[in-house]
């Protein structure tokens, strides 16, 4: 039994890359007949709160206090989406203006949660200053088409606690085919949740290591499942739940979130406990 009661009065920051997330749904009509290009139908269209915003709304169903802070520029992704599927057929991306000050306390929060999208928040400077003040600071530095092997955890010289997914690390680690644990130890991370898609997640505390599988396989969506690991399970690390229970926690709110189309809601502590069981 997760005791939640333990973390719902801590102070939260969260800090990274705002991102608004567009789905555009459409129907596939196929070839265009005269031209090289895939033919779609309109048929909708969401707009979503996505990055930073995204990770702090699963966290207000479990801490009481929860702020963000962005950055000078907001990244759009804007994707066309078969609606009878949800499959992502292809994405565009635009930079739109953000946040250019940063003006949080960092040291007045019991944890800090760092959503590292690799869009231009989280410069050197401010992560120097991230590093040096937070009391409890927890990272993802994720690998996307944008920034791929070049946003990497390793340009964090601190974190108490780290969750990447395995191509992530292998990139840190410049280990290509080593075996995963052996990839985690050259990390050198204090505490280190590695997740790996439908074969669960990897945990790594004092020496020892956590493996533990999947908790579902049925993905409705999975953007955002690491970042509703991460955001999720950090206020229970800064608590000192033991690596069992946070590679649970966090593998049943990534699996909840699988069940959600784009952010249409967070997870909350009533879905989190349904996917404990």
């Amino acid at each position: 039994m997760i005791d939640f009661e333990r973390v719902k009065d801590y102070k939260v920051l969260l800090v990274g890359d705002g991102i608004i997330d567009e789905y555009h749904y459409v129907h596939p009509l196929g070839k265009s007949i005269k031209e090289h290009t895939i033919s779609v139908f309109a048929e909708g269209k969401e707009t979503f709160n996505g990055g930073v915003w995204a990770a702090a709304q699963h966290v207000k169903g479990f801490c009481k206090t929860v702020d963000v802070q962005t950055g000078p520029q907001t990244m759009a992704n804007i994707r066309f989406v078969d609606k009878d599927y949800t499959r992502k057929l292809f994405t565009v991306h635009e930079r739109r203006e953000g946040n250019p000050i940063f003006d949080s306390r960092i040291g007045d929060y019991d944890v800090v949660i760092v959503a590292d999208f690799g869009h231009g928040t989280l410069n050197k400077p401010l992560i120097e200053r991230l590093t040096r003040e937070a009391k409890y600071l927890c990272v993802n530095a994720q690998t996307n088409s944008q920034n791929y092997g070049f946003n990497l955890i390793t340009k964090y010289p601190r974190a108490d606690y780290v969750v990447i997914d395995e191509l992530e690390a292998r990139l840190a680690a410049h280990e290509k085919d080593a075996p995963i644990e052996e990839v985690i130890e050259k990390l050198g991370f204090h505490k280190i949740i590695v997740t790996c898609g439908a074969r669960g997640a990897i945990g790594f505390h004092e020496s020892s290591f956590e493996r533990q599988a999947a908790i579902t396989d049925k993905v409705v969506d999975s953007m955002g499942a690491g970042d509703a690991f991460l955001a999720v399970s950090s206020p229970f690390a800064a608590a000192g739940f033991p690596m069992r229970d946070l590679v649970r926690i966090g593998n049943a709110a990534g699996a909840a979130k699988t069940a959600i189309v784009g952010h249409r809601k967070a997870v909350d502590r009533e879905t989190l406990e349904r996917y404990l069981g």
